[in-house]
């Protein structure tokens, strides 16, 4: 089967997401991560320097550099188009946009992870001067993976439905997933950010709670593929409904 098509939307969607500022502050995000790794060499607290590096990756890496990258990505993949009415030469071609849909939802979650996945094990290689242990830091690079491809189909429909999806974005990740999932157990099965934890704790086989996860392993896996499915068909549905009229 000819992918034509979805390489073209893919460079679309790259088109909007590459920009210096965007690449530089991109990459300047991505370096957090790794100086603030660099003093977590021989531990700290009591700490061993394996658990110094979870908490790391727990309350800075999946609490703050991941959400706020996706949000920035997805948002772009169609919120640029959509202010500058270049969307009407995507809307008007033959393609069924459940394909649009699902190629910007893709090439989001790649480009977060392109900023994550290294953050991530260059993390690991500052504190023990190599990927050793390998399994912690490539354990949470997946998960992160995963969690940026839910992320990112959160935002693109957000992206779809109100014009306001940067602040409305940042409001769900301070606001849902900082607060709510932190005071209430009953809001952690619908966080992102705990079904990356568990994942991450799960793929680790770490022992002891060395990512803190508060979500069972077999509820973070199935409640990440309902949310990444419903929000997708959500983006979808938007899309779908979307009038050329919303564009100009």
């Amino acid at each position: 089967m000819s992918l034509t098509v979805e390489r073209t939307l893919a460079g679309l969607a790259l088109r909007q997401l590459v920009s210096r500022k965007r690449v530089l502050a991109l990459v300047a995000v991505a370096a957090l991560p790794v100086l603030l790794a660099l003093p977590l060499r021989g531990g700290m607290e009591g700490r061993s320097p394996e658990e110094a590096l979870a908490e790391l990756y727990v309350s800075f890496v999946v609490a703050v550099i991941l959400p706020i990258v996706a949000l920035v990505i997805g948002n772009s993949v169609f919120g640029a188009e959509v202010d500058d009415g270049t969307i009407l030469y995507v809307l008007g071609k033959p393609v069924p946009r459940w394909r649009i849909v699902l190629v910007r939802i893709l090439t989001a979650a790649a480009a977060v992870a392109a900023v994550l996945v290294p953050a991530t094990l260059l993390s690991a290689v500052a504190v023990f001067g190599g990927l050793d242990p390998a399994r912690l830091a490539v354990s949470f690079a997946i998960a992160s993976v995963v969690g940026g491809l839910l992320y990112s189909a959160i935002f693109v429909a957000l992206s779809l439905s109100t014009r306001r999806a940067l602040v409305v974005g940042l409001l769900y990740v301070i606001v849902w997933e900082g607060l709510l999932s932190s005071l209430f157990a009953g809001t952690r099965a619908l966080s992102v950010r705990q079904y990356v934890i568990a994942i991450a704790d799960a793929l680790s086989d770490a022992g002891g709670g060395a990512f803190f996860a508060e979500l069972e392993r077999g509820t973070a896996f199935v409640m990440a593929v309902v949310v990444g499915v419903a929000t997708t068909l959500f983006a979808i549905r938007r899309l779908q409904r979307f009038e050329i009229g919303e564009a100009l």
